[in-house]
């Protein structure tokens, strides 16, 4: 792993504000529009903890794409999404427009639900971003009740030459200045991007680190030569 960027919360919460507009557009940028193919994938994973219906919690929900794309695939459940970060929000609520996703702002680190509130929980790419990745793990594990899974698709240092050769032309080269041109950020988001998905666990590590946090029968999925990855994972009973 790379040095570690800051991941200050207020430095977080301010800079995912400044691009909380562009948000959308800047993903489907930078990848080519398949993130929605691979939220799709995960989001199947869900659905199929909610048969029959059921709530499930989109943990760093973002602008609400990951919400929206669960109760296609499992209309008859009802999902919460959770962001601290107000201007992502404010997308996500004028994409809801009267589907069934309750918003509101918290603190992946301290989620205001009992224990054991959810059949499934998710979190796209946003576990990255938390200032304690295990607390954050223990926190979702919490709110799962026994048996429930959680999902992190995430973008992850790539371990393969392919991979590593594309991360490094790509996210360390190209995106910073993409994001520059296009973002318009003051915060520089999207040096602030690559600099923490180098820094991320790979897949491996945050396999063992789940299993350190309460969580078995850990699957992964990989995607993008392995630079996205899907974690499915079980709470202990």
């Amino acid at each position: 792993m790379s040095a570690a960027p800051s991941k200050d919360p207020s430095r977080i919460q301010a800079m995912f504000a400044d691009i909380s507009p562009k948000y959308d557009f800047m993903n489907s940028v930078m990848t080519g529009g398949r993130h929605h193919a691979w939220r799709r994938v995960a989001a199947r994973e869900a659905a199929k903890d909610l048969a029959g219906g059921g709530v499930a919690l989109d943990a760093c929900c973002g602008t609400g794409d990951f919400a929206l794309a669960i109760l296609r695939e499992a209309p008859a459940a009802r999902v919460v999404g959770t962001d601290f970060t107000q201007g992502m929000l404010r997308v996500a609520r004028q994409k809801i427009a009267g589907a069934a996703v309750q918003l509101g702002r918290a603190d992946t680190l301290r989620l205001p639900f009992h224990d054991g509130a959810f059949r499934t929980a998710t979190v796209g790419w946003g576990i990255r971003n938390v200032a304690d990745t295990a607390a954050a793990l223990r926190e979702l594990a919490r709110v799962l009740s026994p048996g429930g899974r959680l999902h992190v698709l995430e973008s992850s240092p790539p371990q393969g030459i392919l991979g590593r050769l594309g991360f490094g032309l790509f996210c360390r080269g190209v995106v910073p200045w993409l994001g520059r041109l296009l973002s318009g950020s003051k915060h520089n988001a999207y040096a602030y991007y690559s600099d923490s998905v180098a820094a991320h666990l790979t897949a491996t590590q945050f396999t063992d680190l789940m299993q350190k946090c309460g969580f078995g029968e850990v699957a992964l999925r990989s995607f993008a030569f392995g630079g996205v990855t899907l974690h499915s994972a079980r709470r202990a009973p």
